[in-house]
């Protein structure tokens, strides 16, 4: 079992505001990714109007046919500066494929069990997500036949 230095621990209200980002985060989408190990090419740098764009296009998650949920497990964080947190966290993803858009019939489920570094950067007071790298650890069922338009171009 690892110890936190004191000198890298965060203060209650700074993890309060950083499990509110990263809840926001699990629920929607935000600023820039390195999302090449599930699929996409790395993105160094990327405004969040086009990750926002990236993420909710019809080949991705904004797929009518297709409908997921983030849930977070532990989490540890590392304070870097007074403006800047690494949280490391554990996620499940459920993801499922319908045949068509009333959802009434599932086609396919696929869900992946990952790990996931988000950098946090205080902006004006507020801390934000600045960036994230996701660890997928592994997939169970048919995890590539959920995004079948991002699929067909990899």
């Amino acid at each position: 079992m690892g110890s936190l230095k004191e000198s890298s621990s965060i203060s209650f209200e700074d993890y309060l505001a950083i499990t509110e980002v990263r809840f926001e985060w699990a629920d929607s989408y935000d600023n820039k990714v390195d999302y090449s190990i599930v699929g996409h090419s790395k993105i160094e740098d990327m405004p969040a109007e086009e990750f926002v764009s990236m993420m909710s296009s019809p080949k991705f998650l904004g797929d009518p046919l297709v409908r997921t949920q983030h849930l977070m497990g532990a989490s540890k964080y590392e304070r870097v500066s007074d403006s800047e947190i690494i949280g490391h966290h554990q996620i499940r993803a459920a993801h499922q494929r319908y045949t068509g858009p009333d959802r009434l019939t599932v086609e396919n489920r696929g869900h992946g069990h990952s790990f996931i570094m988000h950098w946090y950067r205080k902006v004006d007071g507020v801390w934000k997500l600045a960036g994230l790298c996701p660890k997928v650890y592994w997939n169970e069922h048919n995890f590539e036949k959920i995004f079948v338009q991002l699929s067909a171009e990899h």
